[in-house]
């Protein structure tokens, strides 16, 4: 263990304090030409699917699940080897965290409705939080540029799996189910930081609180109202925008099967 911290040690560049703005030349880049180049990549791709029956449904999305899981054992273990002590805050069950789950189970579950349930989610929230952290980056502008990459590139590939889910005809047409799934994930976070809360109040998954949200907005509605109303009307608003997205999917699905048929 001390020879992979050590390891790690060795990728501990410090960020260029010029890099760290939101809209500057870091952020700006990924932007402009990673963001684009993730949704064609995903429009490509979308089709691939085995030509026979087999246990893995999705080859390619598993193996984007698998590249997630070792790039969150390499955060997990950068903190403890950096800076000494484990980050309970980076506990790998924020809204974000979430896909890569789904990209290493969905490709294996055989019952329709739940896999649609899955590249739904992914399609809707989960194209929706890379899409925010994209918009409103400052949790992603992290003082190490491997953490920075990592975040960076964590949100590109969201992106890419929602795309993907929803060009290759995956988004499913009951959004109830995602959003179902979605509230199950909410019961979980809760159940998380109140457990924690007294021990490690800084673990807030999904920003539900008890601790107060970091979020821009969600803050202010903390500040003013309580942690408890923020959290209804946040859980109310990222369902009402995921709703939307997936009426959106819907629609440019509907006019490109008029368009070809």
């Amino acid at each position: 263990m001390d020879a992979l911290f050590d390891l790690i040690k060795k990728t501990a560049w410090r960020m260029p304090e010029s890099w760290l703005k939101p809209y500057g030349s870091f952020h700006f880049a990924f932007f402009a030409v990673g963001v684009p180049a993730a949704c064609v990549l995903a429009v490509l791709t979308s089709k691939m699917m085995p030509k026979k029956e087999r246990a893995c449904r999705d080859p390619l999305m598993f193996a984007v699940g698998m590249i997630l899981l070792l790039g969150e054992i390499y955060k997990q273990l950068f903190y403890p080897a950096v800076e000494g002590q484990w980050r309970a805050d980076l506990i790998p069950f924020q809204l974000c965290s979430i896909p890569m789950y789904v990209a290493l189970a969905a490709p294996f579950v055989k019952n329709e409705r739940v896999r649609g349930a899955a590249y739904t989610f992914l399609a809707t929230y989960g194209l929706m939080g890379g899409a925010a952290s994209y918009i409103s980056p400052e949790t992603m502008l992290r003082p190490y540029l491997a953490m920075a990459l990592h975040s960076f590139l964590w949100h590109l590939t969201l992106i890419f799996l929602g795309v993907r889910a929803a060009a290759g005809g995956r988004c499913g047409k009951r959004f109830s189910d995602a959003a179902a799934f979605y509230l199950m994930l909410c019961a979980a976070a809760f159940a998380i930081n109140f457990s924690m809360h007294k021990s490690r109040p800084e673990v807030n998954m999904f920003y539900l609180g008890p601790t107060p949200s970091p979020l821009p907005v969600c803050r202010d509605i903390t500040a003013l109202l309580g942690w408890q109303v923020n959290s209804i009307l946040y859980m109310a608003a990222l369902t009402l925008c995921a709703f939307l997205i997936w009426l959106s999917w819907r629609l440019i699905l509907s006019l490109t099967e008029r368009k070809n048929g």
